[in-house]
Formats: structure tokens, sequence, C-alpha cells
């Protein structure tokens, strides 16, 4: 057993990089949905979140050789027709900071297609180890960094929210705060060990019952309630993820 455990430690050293890339891009685009979050509903930015499964669906034939048929591509542009309804650029709703929820997608697709390219025998607990190590690392940089420079008042609410001053939390966010990294700390490596063991394009999708909860706590804790074209976008989106799902595992890769 401990010769196992010395295993797998040496395997994690010898995939590092991967590990450390997978992790940072992972982390940034968590930072990113943070900032986002702070100026535009939680069901806004997890809706133009779920463009996800379609960046990795693009992602996936340049860093894993996996072919992506013609349908599938299509399937792809109506995601992005509805993260278009959502968005509407060019309109008064439309909001900047949803670039960065858009951001958040990218970088965190490409992290979990990065999963595949890991060596197979590495256990999904080494895995799971090296992204809490690196998102501690990146957000405690951040925490000095902003802890040594005064930068002042921002002008904008997702910029405020990185660079104000750091205030000890009330006992009721320090709480829910313990409680989000408890249930992100069981949910991890889940997470890892799906996405090392089938194809990424297939399990992204899953990730969609995540609008069911989000619309729910948005609702309760920060009394967003998403509009009409938000709903419709969102539909959209999901309507599209479903059937890329079924297509994928119906139809055979040419």
């Amino acid at each position: 057993m401990a010769w196992s455990a010395l295993r797998s430690t040496k395997t994690g050293l010898m995939n590092w990089r991967p590990l450390f890339l997978r992790g940072f891009l992972i982390a940034t685009g968590n930072l990113l949905f943070m900032l986002a979050a702070a100026t535009i509903s939680l069901a806004d930015g997890v809706a133009i979140y779920f463009t996800m499964p379609f960046f990795v669906a693009g992602i996936v034939p340049f860093i894993l050789g996996e072919k992506v048929p013609l349908l599938r591509w299509v399937v792809i542009a109506i995601g992005f027709g509805g993260v278009l309804v959502m968005t509407r650029p060019g309109s008064t709703v439309f909001q900047p900071e949803a670039l960065l929820a858009l951001g958040c997608a990218f970088l965190y697709g490409l992290g979990q297609v990065l999963t595949r390219k890991i060596d197979h025998s590495l256990p999904t607990s080494i895995t799971s180890l090296w992204q809490s190590g690196v998102f501690t690392l990146f957000y405690a940089s951040f925490a000095v960094l902003f802890y040594a420079l005064d930068l002042g008042e921002a002008g904008n609410k997702s910029l405020a929210f990185l660079t104000r001053s750091w205030t000890f939390p009330a006992t009721l966010d320090l709480a829910m705060m313990i409680a989000a990294g408890v249930l992100s700390s069981l949910q991890l490596p889940l997470v890892v060990y799906a996405y090392k063991h089938a194809e990424a394009s297939f399990i992204a999708p899953f990730e969609y019952t995540a609008m069911i909860w989000a619309v729910m706590w948005g609702v309760i804790v920060f009394g967003d309630v998403p509009d009409q074209m938000t709903v419709l976008g969102a539909a959209i989106v999901i309507i599209a993820g479903i059937f890329m799902v079924r297509f994928d595992r119906s139809t055979p890769l040419p």
C-alpha cells in the first residue's frame, strides 16, 4: 500500500505540467465567473457559462484528436444562438461583464479537456489534490497582492469586488464559505473521474443540471429572477446540449 502511494506521488510529479496548467485554467475561469457574478445576475452568469460544452466540442479535435461531425457543429451554432438571446448584444440589457462568464466557460472547458491528457494510471485523488493546491496558491497570490497594494475605489462592480480591502467575514458568511468549500471538495473528485474516464464532449452537457439549482439559489439568496429572454436563451442552449449528448451516443463518428 505504501509502495502504491509512493508510485502515485512519483507519477503525479512526472505529470506536474498538465496538472498545474489544468488547475490554473480552471482557477482562472472560476475567478472570471465570480467577477461576472458581482455585476450580472447569478442565473444569467450560469446560463452563459453553459456554453462550456460547445467550447469542449470545439477544442477536443485539436487537443485530443477526437473528430467532431458536421451535425455537432450545427448544434454548437444553435447553442451560441441561445447565448446571443441571453446576452442581447447591443441592447440596454447587455453588460460587458457577461463576456467574463463566457471566458469562464472557455477556460473551464479547456481545463477539463486537459484531464484526458493526464496519465490514466494517476489516481483521481492526486489530480484533485493538484487542483486544490493550485487553487490555493492562485487565490492566495491575489490575496497577498491586493492586501499589499491599496488600489483605491474602482468604478466597476467587478473590479471593486476583486480589489476591495479584506475584512473578516460575518459568522453567517463564514459558515456559507466553509459549506461551499466542503461541497466543492466532495464534488471535485467526482468531476475529475468523469472527465478522465469518458469523452469530454459527452460529460460536459451533464453540467446543465446546475441551471436548476442556480436559478433556485439565485432567487432565494439574491432575489435574482431571470427574465423571459434569459429563460428562452437558456432553454435553447440546454436543448442543444441534450441533443448533442443523444447524437454522441447514437451515431458513430466518421
